[in-house]
């Protein structure tokens, strides 16, 4: 076909598409369906706003519980629109006659049926675009959705509206009556809205999967969190070739079995590119803050794994309450990615409440209690025979859920997700048979290790490690050879110098190639210009990293603590594979000793972290510790950046070093409160000085939990506006343009 007779055709179904659309827009009938359309949307999302208000209300996703949050909201006014704006396209024409005579003119049947099908469809997306300022109230409330979620939502709704137009194009093709094509395109839309029912009920198999895969409701749950899966747009699109080719068959005045067998050959070429096109297809993550995108220290966890992993999955599906269990989503989602990635992961679903003989057979394998099975668990395991490694992960490893009276009303929900961590780390374990002992020094003024106090003892810290699989220990460092079985030494918090053996058998655990940590702080000695030593210096310095005389001090204050000496960094993060993934995030540090970097025998000390220019070195200690306001001045003061934390190695040896200690207390470690990254910033030097990769710390991930605290007066006008304002708007323009046609 040349060019020309393509443009010729464009032009022709351009202007059929135009006069459907003009039809519309210069007839009562089209606006008063916009004006009823926009009133339901603006009675359904007032309705939201007063529910999602009251204070036994979880805070979550706003515009989610809009888009696809309930049948009645969203699926209902989708399918009665898609109904009523298709039904007349080609009946009504069928109907009054017009229909031979638009066909005896040069117009082909495919240009007559697709240029009514733009027309429905940009009226469809005209009846939608005004709902966009219910994103803008919330805005103007003081409420901030994602955005991405939102463009995801509206993109769904597109998809929806597109198919169910196309659908509804080949019902009006097939009967002369409005009603009739109405009725069945509401019963063909509801059957495949409803399909992915069945899918749980059915047997696992080709059948289940593909009612699964193709389900409508699991699409808009995905878009409403702002996961946009690549393979619906190839699936709506042959589902819309299909329907308008045969609503293009069904116009043809010159039907035959030729034309029945091309559009049954088209259906299978779809079907074949749908196909073809979900297999290639991507999972976007549109969330601003990629909540569910895998980071690229999972990539490289996933990318280095050497051996298959099986993982199952066994959480029930819904709780007691009969409400959706939000685990199994998050995990389901995480586990996809990751398998999506590395070939060599294999996720296997088993339902507990169907397969419950072959559930309580693995629970038993692995040695876990019923309990376990009730609440939901993932096995991971790898290897075979006497090789074979197993461990296992619960709720309480996956994700952190939210408390507060409103969880009574509205059952669980997930505040942050740290499954990308801990199934990593469930990984690494069962591929890597190497067991980490981490030996931490005491007898020095460091903090206990069984120590609660809050601010006195290292209990969370230590187990911290213990939850990552790493062996914690007392480091020995009397014995001839007690540091042998150490992965890595950590020196953390010594108050006075360390005695000379204890010294010296430090030193030959690092000169044979073993690791340190170090975490040592500005111990202020009463009445004294000067810092504590503890004898570390000179093996410190062989590394490039010297400890200085004076206290780091930073604007920047740690929220609750004293300004000055406590401070929080959020820039600063060095160019190192152990702070990779913390640049951007906040870490508080407490009482911090200047670090000097310098030449070295081995490769040069990288800064972890620095202060910025406006911290600087304080020399003035007697007057720190009377409490004195510190002030920078040029004389023995040293100006920022100063770094805070390094690294540095010496042949097989490494080391790290943070100039604080405090920030590893219990009031700071502890699980349930966590102010800001330093805990992860331990975990990944751990992890570059063992070379574990997974231990690179991944922060969980927060979920969007907006909560609606809207006062009454503010309620009531958000609900006026929601009421009046697009339908207000619909009918205004209908009334001008019905005003303007009488003149």
């Amino acid at each position: 076909m040349r060019p020309s007779h393509v443009g010729r055709w464009l032009r022709t179904t351009l202007a059929i598409a135009l006069r459907e659309l003009m039809s519309l827009g210069v007839t009562p009938l089209g606006y008063v369906v916009a004006t009823l359309f926009l009133l339901q949307q603006g009675y359904d999302f007032a309705l939201l706003l007063r529910v999602l208000n009251d204070p036994l209300a979880a805070p979550g996703p706003v515009m989610q519980y809009y888009f696809g949050g309930s049948f009645f909201i969203f699926w209902l006014p989708v399918v009665a629109i898609c109904s009523a704006i298709s039904m007349r396209l080609v009946a009504e024409e069928r109907r009054s006659g017009t229909l031979e005579a638009v066909l005896t003119a040069p117009v082909q049947p495919a240009q007559f049926v697709i240029g009514k099908y733009l027309a429905a469809l940009g009226f469809y997306v005209l009846l939608w675009l005004p709902t966009g300022c219910f994103y803008l109230l919330l805005r103007g409330a003081g409420v901030h959705p994602d955005p991405g979620p939102v463009a995801a939502g509206y993109v769904g709704t597109a998809l929806c509206g597109a198919s169910f137009l196309a659908v509804g194009l080949a019902a009006s093709a097939a009967t002369r009556s409005q009603l009739t094509a109405a009725i069945a395109t509401f019963v063909v839309t509801t059957m495949l809205l409803l399909l992915g029912l069945l899918a749980p009920e059915l047997d696992p198999g080709t059948l289940a999967t593909v009612l699964e895969r193709t389900s409508l409701l699991a699409m808009m749950q995905d878009l409403a969190q702002g996961i946009v899966d690549g393979r619906w747009w190839w699936c709506h699109g042959a589902l819309v070739v299909t329907a308008v080719w045969l609503a293009a068959v069904l116009v043809d005045p010159r039907r035959s079995p030729q034309r029945v067998l091309q559009w049954l050959l088209a259906v299978v070429v779809a079907v074949h590119v749908a196909w073809w096109g979900t297999r290639h297809a991507e999972r976007a993550d549109w969330t601003a803050g990629r909540v569910y995108a895998l980071s690229d220290r999972a990539r490289e966890v996933l990318g280095g794994l050497t051996q298959p992993v099986e993982v199952r999955v066994m959480i029930p599906p819904s709780l007691g309450s009969g409400r959706p269990n939000p685990l199994l989503a998050e995990v389901r989602e995480v586990l996809r990615r990751m398998a999506e990635v590395s070939p060599k992961v294999r996720v296997v679903e088993i339902d507990p409440d169907r397969d419950r003989q072959q559930a309580e057979q693995l629970v038993a394998q692995f040695r876990l209690a019923g309990r376990n099975l009730a609440d939901g668990v993932v096995l991971v395991e790898s290897g075979v025979g006497t090789g074979e490694r197993r461990t296992h992960l619960v709720p309480e490893d996956l994700v952190i859920y939210a408390t507060g009276p409103e969880v009574q009303a509205t059952g669980p929900r997930v505040k942050e997700f740290r499954g990308e961590d801990a199934l990593l780390s469930a990984f690494v374990r069962v591929v890597d048979p190497r067991e980490l002992t981490m030996c931490m020094t005491q007898g020095h003024g460091e903090p206990a290790l069984d120590d609660l106090e809050p601010y006195g003892g290292y209990a969370h810290f230590a187990d911290l490690l213990r939850a990552r699989d790493l062996e914690v220990t007392i480091a020995d460092l009397d014995a001839a050879g007690g540091l042998d079985s150490c992965s890595v030494v950590i020196v953390a918090g010594p108050s006075g110098a360390l005695p000379g053996p204890h010294i010296e058998a430090i030193e030959r655990f690092a000169d044979g190639g073993g690791d340190l940590l170090v975490l040592t702080g500005a111990v202020l000695l009463p009445g004294r210009d000067r810092l504590a030593q503890h004898g570390l210096e000179p093996l410190l310095a062989r590394y490039g990293i010297g400890l200085g005389g004076r206290v780091v001090v930073d604007p920047h204050q740690m929220p609750g603590a004293a300004p000055w000496l406590a401070f929080t960094l959020i820039e600063g993060w060095g160019e190192h594979p152990a702070v990779r993934s913390l640049v951007g995030r906040a870490a508080s540090l407490v009482l911090v000793r200047e670090l000097v970097l310098g030449a070295t025998e081995g490769d040069e000390p990288t800064a972890l972290l620095s202060t910025g220019a406006d911290g600087w070195a304080e020399s003035d200690l007697l007057g720190l510790g009377r409490g004195l306001v510190p002030l920078s001045d040029d004389g023995g003061d040293r100006t920022g950046p100063i770094p805070v934390a390094a690294a540095s190695s010496r042949g097989a040896a490494r080391v790290v070093v943070i100039a604080s200690d405090q920030f590893a207390l219990n009031a700071f470690f502890r699980d349930d409160v966590v102010y800001d990254h330093g805990r992860d910033l331990v975990l990944n030097a751990i992890g570059w000085l063992a070379e574990r990769q997974a231990l690179l710390g991944i922060a969980s991930r927060p979920r969007e939990h907006v909560k609606l605290v809207l006062r009454p007066e503010q309620l009531e006008r958000m609900t006026w506006a929601c009421l009046v304002g697009p339908p207000g708007f619909a009918a205004l323009l209908g009334l001008w343009v019905l005003w303007r046609r009488r003149r």
